[in-house]
């Protein structure tokens, strides 16, 4: 059995870290996660995200020839080199000085440019708006010295907010502890959100079809592959 570092219950709590973050970022431990869909739940519910719309969604993922079930949470990765900003024909797409990348929704025209363009599938259409949205991280929480809703919620420890550019943080130091990497990382994009434990077979299921709830077999979330 893997020996996990203990839970860092102080993260649910506002943090003590520098608002002047130069990359801000997050790590999840897949070790970690139960596939509760707490960090789902509460994002919906801070953003107040239409019924059908996720900025965060947890999928289940199974390799029924190894019996493995895993839990893979899954949203924006705030890319360095992000394809959606460089898609968007109307400039609705920033990235600010933190790094977040973030839409605006008064220049966004609902063109779908950044859907195709996200290797991630990580952009949706909101139903009441038709306009593009996404996770943005929480600005509206970070820029108060607080963690993403999703973290905060997490009640496993496993997602991790802070500074990628700080050796110092916490974070860092649990990434490069942890041997945390970029999912699809040869997609190039250099996202500012890690992941500890995930495996190439996990790539190749995310992106589309059905996630299901094994226990209920009930449809929880259904993205169609867009590209």
């Amino acid at each position: 059995m893997v020996e996990l570092p203990p839970i860092q219950w102080e993260t649910n709590k506002k943090s003590e870290r520098s608002l002047n973050m130069k990359r801000a970022g997050m790590v999840i431990d897949l070790r970690r996660c139960t596939g509760c869909h707490a960090c789902s739940v509460s994002c919906k519910t801070e953003h107040d995200v239409a019924l059908g719309g996720f900025r965060t969604r947890v999928r289940y993922l199974e390799q029924s020839e190894e019996k493995i079930l895993s839990f893979l949470p899954l949203m924006c990765m705030h890319c360095q080199d992000a394809p959606c900003l460089d898609a968007c024909p109307t400039t609705a797409i920033s990235r600010l000085s933190d790094g977040h990348v973030v839409i605006n929704q008064d220049k966004c025209n609902g063109n779908k440019a950044c859907i195709t363009a996200c290797p991630y599938g990580a952009i949706y259409i909101e139903i009441d708006t038709g306009k593009a949205d996404k996770c943005d991280m929480c600005t509206h929480r970070t820029s108060l010295n607080m963690d993403p809703a999703c973290v905060t919620s997490c009640p496993s420890g496993a997602l991790r907010f802070g500074d990628l550019d700080d050796p110092n943080d916490p974070v860092s130091v649990y990434a490069a502890e942890n041997n945390a990497k970029a999912f699809k990382e040869e997609a190039g994009t250099k996202p500012n959100v890690l992941y500890v434990a995930h495996e190439t077979w996990m790539e190749k299921t995310a992106a589309t079809g059905v996630q299901l709830s094994p226990s209920d077999n009930e449809i929880i979330y259904e993205q169609k592959n867009v590209q």
